[in-house]
């Protein structure tokens, strides 16, 4: 189906001309409710931050005059439907001509204000090929809140809901056993800091069978007690509602102030002794959920204490997409809803300020930098973890008060109600504001901003992983695994790449992308089925040599440098079936490939029949435990990621190819960026400066403003060289294996001659390491538009320090033409004849 443009008007407009604002699905999105495919979320990526951002970045991609400004309006009004609901068709009788789905949550009325008279003006269009219909619908999806509360069939399970709060809390003896998702020991230990919530259910992910038909009139009859919320995008720092963070950038960025009476219906209003007036960033975040949970506890409950925060799970440990709530009611003012509130005000309220300093900073760069463990956006103390302090520090009771009494005397007129609130109104507002301050300050207890530091690194992965799978894993075993990787080493437009190859051919699964969504989009349970089970390791390792190959051939014709890291990851349930050609074609890409870093990862220990494949027999082969239920990826995999992460950027000679029969790179340059405080780890292969050349050297320069210095260091010894408090480091000194420098203005020259004096081969003469660091982290207080100036289009963030490296008169060397090298080639090939026998 089509996706049709969206014509949007003027933002004091009549609702019928609002797609998105109508009491119908809107047409552009009603093929997200219509098509099964779509309907599933479970073939839809998972619903995280990142995938969030990544989503984001296509549209500006592809949309490079919006600004800010326009992005966020643009999503909402063509994105953001809330309160859609499936509703059963009597009888069960479904129709052709009908979409059993309608928005008619309560939430659906207030983003109808936000949508008609609250939110800029939009008069945009998208086009319909910027986004296929998997990642539109998953961006409504993200954007939507709602409560979905029928009844699954796996509400049993529900019990465990119950124990959220206790994770999130101070506790004690509890066994790290006991628990059910994927978590590191220190993340449990310390969870009276860290408030880190246990994941749902990790044996399924959520379905529903038999839409409309069968069971499911008997279904609806009852309510599930631990309905799904809508519109949550998965954090570090807890579960948010992505539509509340974009409502407040969008009403912050254009910021109003609105006469109340032109948000009342029919123009009556029912309360007299409230401000006359709304700053529009207040009903798009903390004020519109305050005042659903006054109106309808109020009337519905006759509460006289407004209760605010439900916590919930998500279905998943890894392959987040469907946030479950604790219970039934009080579901107004939910955990996400209150901290996509707090985000969303927060941004809201400093976004106009920011852009004066990095006038073309992006929607998808502020919540890369919010959402982020160190720098924040534009300012420390502009990130998620330290949202308590945040709304402590920008919105007071009596603001908060005022704004939400206003808003509530408006959302009465237009929310349908099963009460009439004639008096006490403030006596509510004030509730839910006092109970809001304390559930923040004492209950939403998230991971912090000590515990994001310490627990977080200061360096970026660029890695180009190549994944090998042996799809006889089951897809619910192999995916929490695979998705694992996805996220930790950053998959995106500015980090690491992901190709899913298969280990019965080497065939490509999942083409290269820097897209987590993409990725996620093409690798699910169907392409998991789809693919040829068993392991070929021949054919599979003689294909993607081929296929290595061609890509150094490739990067030959482009004048490749310097980047990502490369590493190939064989995934096996079982046996990896050694034979004397395997052994042919692992030794021929480790010789005509020298900067591919090849691991093993396998169910049964296969340490004696792969040690020979490896450059590094210790650190490249790992024994993993996965299992149908999720538990534990994180301590089965976090081995093969801290390999991974251990190897460098690369720095090549791009005339050697795969053949190396090319000439001296001259002199050749290539662009990085670092971040403040941050650092970037290099490796250079021996295959590149074996032989003396006495004007073969490297030169780094800094090319850009930003604040502080930059310390390039080198060591032969150690894989990631950099001067910091952890160890003493003389410069100069013969016991010191890592030589720094610091760079200021012009260069830092290093020479590359003699290095492999001693040495045979390119085998067994040690590569070169490097890193380039920025000496100083980012202040309270913010950037000015001198340090904050990364405008082209590699920064990811405003305040990234860009640097050029040079390399001079770089060579190239084979491997295998040493005799040395054919010796132990022999030694090798004889070893396994006779374990082999």
């Amino acid at each position: 189906m089509i996706w049709l443009p969206i014509f949007l008007v003027a933002a004091v407009g009549c609702v019928s001309g609002q797609e998105t604002a109508q009491t119908r699905v809107a047409s552009s999105l009603s093929e997200c409710y219509s098509n099964p495919n779509l309907l599933n979320r479970n073939n839809l990526p998972p619903v995280t931050m990142p995938v969030l951002i990544d989503i984001i970045r296509k549209i500006e991609d592809n949309t490079t005059t919006l600004n800010l400004r326009e992005i966020t309006t643009l999503l909402l009004h063509s994105f953001r439907q809330d309160g859609i609901q499936y509703h059963q068709p009597e009888n069960s009788v479904a129709s052709a001509n009908v979409l059993p789905f309608a928005p008619t949550f309560h939430s659906f009325h207030r983003n109808r204000l936000l949508l008609t008279r609250l939110l800029p003006e939009n008069r945009l269009t998208l086009s319909a090929d910027v986004l296929p219909p998997v990642l539109k619908c998953t961006l409504h999806h993200m954007l939507s809140t709602t409560v979905d509360t029928r009844v699954r069939g796996d509400e049993s399970s529900c019990s465990q809901l119950s124990q959220y709060r206790a994770l999130r809390t101070a506790r004690s003896g509890r066994s790290i056993s006991d628990d059910v998702e994927i978590m590191k020991p220190s993340d449990l230990l310390s969870a009276n800091k860290n408030g880190k919530m246990r994941q749902y259910d990790p044996n399924n992910d959520v379905e529903f069978g038999n839409m409309g038909v069968g069971s499911m009139s008997e279904r609806q009859v009852a309510e599930s007690t631990c309905p799904l919320l809508g519109g949550v995008v998965d954090t570090a720092w807890g579960a948010v509602s992505a539509g509340n963070v974009i409502a407040g950038i969008a009403t912050g960025a254009q910021p109003q102030v609105v006469n109340i009476l032109q948000l009342v219906r029919d123009a009556n209003l029912n309360y007299r002794n409230v401000q006359q007036t709304v700053n529009s960033l207040f009903p798009a975040t903390l004020s519109g959920d305050l005042a659903e949970a006054v109106l309808i506890q109020g009337t519905e409950r006759g509460s006289t204490s407004i209760v605010i925060g439900t916590a919930g799970g998500w279905n998943s440990t890894q392959a987040r997409r469907h946030f479950m709530l604790q219970n039934r009611i009080n579901v107004e003012m939910t955990d996400p809803e209150i901290r996509g509130g707090i985000d969303g005000f927060v941004l809201g309220s400093n976004v106009v300020a920011q852009l004066g300093v990095a006038s073309n900073m992006k929607l998808s760069q502020l919540l890369d930098m919010y959402y982020s463990p160190r720098n924040g956006a534009l300012d420390p103390n502009l990130r998620a973890c330290n949202r308590r302090e945040s709304l402590n520090r920008f919105v007071t009771n009596e603001q908060l008060i005022s704004e939400t009494n206003a808003f509530a005397a408006a959302l009465d007129t237009n929310m349908p109600l099963r009460g009439t609130i004639i008096g006490g109104l403030d006596q509510l507002i004030t509730s839910a504001v006092t109970n809001l301050r304390s559930y923040t300050n004492d209950v939403l207890n998230d991971l912090n901003c000590a515990a994001s530091l310490s627990q977080s690194n200061n360096f970026r992965l660029k890695t180009n992983l190549y994944i090998v799978l042996d799809s006889s894993w089951q897809y619910t075993t192999v995916m929490p695994a695979i998705a694992y990787l996805v996220d930790s080493i950053e998959v995106g437009k500015f980090g690491s790449s992901i190709t899913l190859l298969s280990a019965f051919d080497g065939s490509i699964v999942v083409n290269t992308t820097y897209s987590p969504a993409d990725f996620y989009a093409e690798y699910n349970s169907t392409t998991h089925a789809a693919m040829t089970a068993g392991v070929n390791f021949e054919t599979s390792l003689t294909n993607i040599k081929l296929m290595m190959q061609q890509s150094l051939a490739n990067e030959s014709l482009r004048n490749y440098v310097g980047g990502n890291s490369s590493v190939l990851l064989y995934l096996i349930n079982g046996n990896l079936p050694v034979t004397d050609r395997v052994w042919e074609q692992a030794n021929e890409i480790n010789n005509t490939i020298p900067d591919l870093r090849v691991l093993y990862a396998t169910t049964t220990n296969q340490f004696d029949a792969l040690w020979p494949f490896v450059r590094d027999m210790y650190r490249d082969i790992f024994t993993v435990s996965l299992n149908s239920v999720g538990t534990g990826v994180d301590t089965a995999m976090a081995p093969i990621l801290q390999r991974i992460q251990s190897v460098g950027r690369r720095i090549i000679n791009p005339t050697c190819g795969f053949l190396f029969n090319g000439g001296s790179s001259g002199a050749r340059t290539f662009d990085d960026y670092v971040e403040p405080g941050y650092v970037n780890y290099y490796r250079i292969s021996p295959n590149y400066f074996f032989g003396n050349n006495d004007n073969r050297r490297i030169r780094v320069s800094r090319t850009s403003s930003g604040i502080g210095g930059l310390v390039v260091c080198h060591s032969r010894s150690s894989e990631q060289p950099r001067r910091d408090n952890s160890t003493v480091l003389i410069e100069g000194s013969e016991n010191n294996p890592i030589t720094c420098q610091t760079l200021n203005s012009g260069n830092v020259e290093i020479g590359l001659q003699y290095l492999c004096d001693g040495w045979d081969n390119t085998n067994s003469c040690p590569p070169f390491y490097m890193s380039v660091e920025s000496d100083t982290g980012l202040t309270a207080g913010g950037l000015s538009s001198a340090s904050a100036a990364c405008t082209d289009p590699n920064c990811r963030f405003p305040y990234n320090i860009r640097y050029s490296i040079q390399v001079d008169e770089l060579g190239c060397f084979n491997g295998a033409s040493s005799i040395t090298a054919s010796f132990l080639i022999l030694l090798s090939a004889l070893y396994l004849t006779l374990y082999s026998s």
